[in-house]
């Protein structure tokens, strides 16, 4: 199998990236909506809580380091023609949903870590890299801002994550071609490509989409940090008492 990409199939760089990045994302899917719905009643329900966390928002900045490669090597690789570029509104489907995939990849964690960084003192992340992020304060406003950008954005992303996973099922099972196959080891059998209709459509929908997220997450943020500037006094001490090398 090729490394490289070519006009009709994927290369094993792009294949490693694809699965590498589903199993993060799935990973880092499941561990959120878990750990956000454990008790923190307790000191020992607060530590697993705030272990959890720690361990997600790793797996986020890894996500998000693994999605500037992957797209930087996407970038510098021919990208294979659609099977049913023939069938324009599936097509501009498939593009859109491709789109929208690329920028949750970039956005979600990035929103995750402004966030991290923005609060004080609960989960810290694990990579060496310290816990601040360069020109971003210790705020509310700000932790609320792109808390709440985390939230939709991840929403977004689960949503486009199912429309690619029916997409791949229906070209596999209904349509009975060879795009999932394209990206799964080895060189899958690929018929000749129908003519490709390449418009900037796709870009342009799923530019519009983010724009909409990035403005509803930004907005409800800051209207939940101007309700609640600190956060309630027992949530601090309780937050401050969770065991960590974090000094706060």
């Amino acid at each position: 199998m090729a490394l490289t990409n070519t006009s009709i199939r994927y290369g094993g760089v792009t294949k490693f990236f694809h699965w590498l990045t589903a199993l993060l994302i799935l990973t880092l899917i499941a561990l959120g909506l878990y750990a956000s719905d454990l008790p923190h009643d307790t000191q020992a329900e607060l530590t697993r809580k705030a272990w959890l966390f720690s361990l997600h928002k790793t797996l986020g900045v890894t996500v998000f380091f693994v999605a500037l490669a992957r797209i930087v090597w996407a970038f510098t690789q021919p990208k294979p023609g659609l099977l049913n570029a023939d069938h324009r509104l599936e097509s501009w489907l498939a593009e859109t949903v491709h789109w929208v995939l690329y920028g949750s990849l970039v956005i979600v964690p990035l929103a995750g870590w402004i966030n991290h960084a923005a609060a004080s003192g609960f989960a810290p992340i694990w990579w060496p890299l310290g816990q601040s992020l360069p020109f971003i304060p210790k705020n509310t406003t700000v932790e609320h801002a792109f808390g709440a950008l985390h939230v939709i954005s991840g929403k977004l992303l689960i949503g486009a994550l199912i429309l690619h996973i029916a997409g791949a099922v229906k070209h596999h099972v209904v349509d009975r071609d060879s795009t999932l196959r394209r990206m799964l080891p080895g060189e899958a059998v690929v018929g000749p490509l129908p003519a490709q209709h390449h418009t900037a459509a796709p870009v342009i929908t799923a530019t519009v989409v983010w724009v909409a997220a990035i403005a509803l997450g930004l907005g409800l943020g800051l209207g939940l940090g101007q309700q609640s500037d600190q956060p309630a006094p027992t949530e601090t001490a309780a937050l401050e008492d969770v065991a960590s090398d974090w000094q706060v």
